[in-house]
């Protein structure tokens, strides 16, 4: 091959200048506006402009680089409410039974609101089989109503659940329910009787079955006015709710349904003036100096496509009767109630929402508050009718911030440094992939999270794609398919970004349905995995595994992409080349620059020793370099070999 500085060898090199600078004069502005310049001005632009600004905007503008955190913190907390919550499905394994069990059950509040909760565990928590009960305390209309029930394919199941509640629930149509109620003289809210007797009255309009549902809550008392530290007791009332929320019915709560009498007088002293934050969560049936709650709430994936849906409110209770309000005059009841001495000790009692947290198997998380009257939706599948999907109204929060791994990898060259990238981005995605499906499936996910998952999503499609593409030996990305790919991440990763804020306060269901599994601890896997929280998410596919195969879809995108482009320019014939050293030899380089700018680089030289007028780069490497990299350290932080260049006589000419 010609030396590059004979005489020979600056004629080419010249005449290749001179052909360029002619092809340039040609050209007119015309050129600017194609497909290949349009698109190398947006890889470029999203590298050193909107890339590194996004950058700046991101550590500038958030917490990102302070108190960033993966999952909101609880300050942040935000109300939601999901007809079909799979992070909630379970159910009442083997409560399924003859009704007449659940309507002797019932009998246990004899028109009382309220049931001691150890009596009503004692009791429910009995199986369904019928030796063990005598039915002698039901009338003989009481069991004919129960065959009725068992013959219309009512549900009735009573137990301890799999969140750990005793429950006893009837499910029907309403007017069944209806005739339990009446049937036993429960003592069911006003307002919960008058929307089931518009259920009954609109059933074609809105058509769902109706439930009615005994089950232990938890309630808080106050023991000194004025303190917000509330003392707490299990007790059990009836909810009665229809399966699909959207079909309750718009009542309320004045007093045309019920008057009001005064049962306790508090001289001035408002017992809720201070209360547990829990405890202003959710709307409640009584007037007090609360904070008003909205009933109506956003709604998504409803059956019938509602867009909002009403909340049932919770109660407070006084001597096991419900009460009306509470003001600085004193406690208000139902006036048709007579106070419980049993219950009047404790004071005015006030119904709590449940805080159930939904953890990985790591152990990190979400607090989900959950409106305690627990509606749910059943017949999750036809063949399982004891598995139902609670769809309450919740707050989500978590108590433990977990700070963001400062991942940003922009600078994803194709040198050896590449798979450095890849190594360390995948490694964060593998270690918080638990994380970051929690936060999607719950929509708790930060604006700091989001900025960081979109930046790794960058950081391993466009690192992974390149290594695969590579070949063995001298790495040979052809031009077309690198401008291809370069243009193509500056979109893929502002829609990535885009799509993740859009979804950021949106749980995705998908997640649970189709790609988790949601263990209680009283089940057999769930005490394997959950350790000591109630509840865990059993990942099927991680954060990984995901973004690796859309970024295959998106290489092969770019491959046929890049296919069609040298389809359409079978003149143009580019490569990038990244030198590669290795124990067997070495690769000399000789260079030359013309007068004109051009630079001529002859690396087809490949040696098995050191030439006499150069010294062997491998004689100044230290044993790690030599051994392991087989180049100097420093040169994985420099890429200066990976340019294009285009191929001339037989010559790779360089451009300055």
């Amino acid at each position: 091959m010609d030396d590059p500085g004979s005489g020979e060898g600056k004629n080419w090199a010249v005449e290749y200048y001179h052909q360029q600078e002619l092809v340039r004069s040609t050209q007119g502005c015309r050129t600017l506006l194609k497909p290949s310049v349009l698109g190398a001005c947006l890889a470029v632009a999203g590298r050193i402009l909107i890339g590194p600004l996004a950058l700046l905007l991101l550590f500038c503008g958030t917490e990102y680089l302070s108190g960033g955190t993966v999952l909101i913190k609880a300050d942040n907390s935000f109300f939601a409410f999901t007809e079909n919550d799979l992070s909630m499905a379970g159910g009442c394994t083997g409560c399924l039974g003859p009704c007449k069990i659940v309507l002797l059950k019932y009998s246990l509040f004899n028109g009382s609101a309220f049931v001691n909760s150890p009596d009503f565990k004692a009791f429910v928590g009995l199986g369904p089989t019928e030796s063990l009960y005598d039915f002698s305390v039901l009338s003989d209309e009481a069991l004919a109503l129960a065959e009725a029930l068992d013959a219309s394919g009512a549900i009735c199941q009573s137990g301890n659940n799999e969140w750990g509640s005793a429950t006893n629930v009837v499910t029907g149509t309403a007017q069944e329910v209806m005739n339990v109620i009446k049937m036993l003289n429960l003592s069911v809210a006003p307002q919960m009787m008058r929307e089931l007797e518009l259920g009954i009255e609109q059933a074609e309009k809105c058509v769902t079955k109706w439930n009615m549902i005994g089950i232990t809550r938890l309630f808080q008392y106050p023991t000194t006015a004025g303190d917000a530290k509330f003392a707490k007791i299990p007790a059990v009332d009836l909810n009665v709710f229809p399966d699909y929320t959207e079909c309750r019915p718009v009542v309320a709560n004045d007093d045309s349904l019920v008057g009001s009498k005064l049962a306790l007088a508090t001289n001035g002293v408002d017992l809720l003036s201070k209360v547990p934050e829990i405890l202003t969560l959710f709307p409640y049936s009584f007037t007090s100096s609360l904070a008003p709650v909205s009933r109506v709430v956003s709604a998504s994936n409803t059956n019938y496509g509602a867009s909002t849906v009403l909340e049932p409110l919770l109660r407070a209770y006084y001597g096991a009767c419900r009460v009306r309000a509470v003001n600085t005059t004193g406690v208000y009841i139902e006036d048709t109630c007579e106070i419980s001495n049993h219950w009047e000790i404790y004071g005015l009692m006030v119904h709590s929402p449940d805080d159930i947290p939904l953890c990985s198997t790591s152990g990190v998380c979400i607090h989900n508050y959950y409106n305690s009257l627990w509606e749910w939706v059943n017949y999750m599948t036809a063949d399982r009718p004891d598995r139902i999907v609670i769809s309450l109204y919740q707050v989500m929060s978590h108590k433990r911030s977990v700070l963001l791994t400062q991942i940003w990898a922009y600078r994803c060259q194709n040198g050896r440094m590449q798979i450095v990238y890849l190594a360390q981005i995948s490694y964060h995605l593998i270690y918080n992939s638990d994380l970051y499906m929690l936060g999607l499936a719950t929509g708790t996910l930060t604006g700091e999270s989001i900025a960081n998952l979109m930046c790794c999503f960058f950081a391993f499609s466009y690192s992974f794609i390149n290594l695969v593409k590579a070949r063995s030996g001298d790495q040979n990305l052809d031009r077309h398919f690198r401008l291809v790919w370069e243009t193509m991440q500056l979109v893929i990763t502002i829609s990535v970004g885009a799509t993740l804020l859009s979804v950021q306060r949106t749980p995705i269901v998908s997640i649970f349905s189709k790609n988790a599994e949601v263990l209680r601890k009283t089940s057999s896997r769930g005490a394997k995995y959950c350790g000591l929280s109630d509840s865990c998410v059993l990942f099927t596919h991680n954060m990984p595994s995901v973004v690796t195969v859309l970024s295959v879809m998106l290489g092969v995108a770019a491959i046929l992409t890049s296919f069609f482009v040298k389809k359409l320019s079978p003149k143009v014939k580019s490569a990038v080349r990244s030198a590669r050293m290795s124990l067997a030899g070495t690769y000399v380089t000789r260079s030359t620059r013309d007068i004109a700018g051009a630079k001529v680089i002859d690396a087809s030289i490949k040696t098995k020793g050191p030439r006499k007028d150069h010294p062997a780069p491998n004689d100044q490497l230290t044993s790690f370099e030599e051994n392991c990299l087989g180049a100097p350290f420093k040169r994985l932080f420099r890429d200066c070999e990976d340019m294009a260049y285009v191929m001339y006589n037989g010559k790779k000419m360089y451009h300055s």
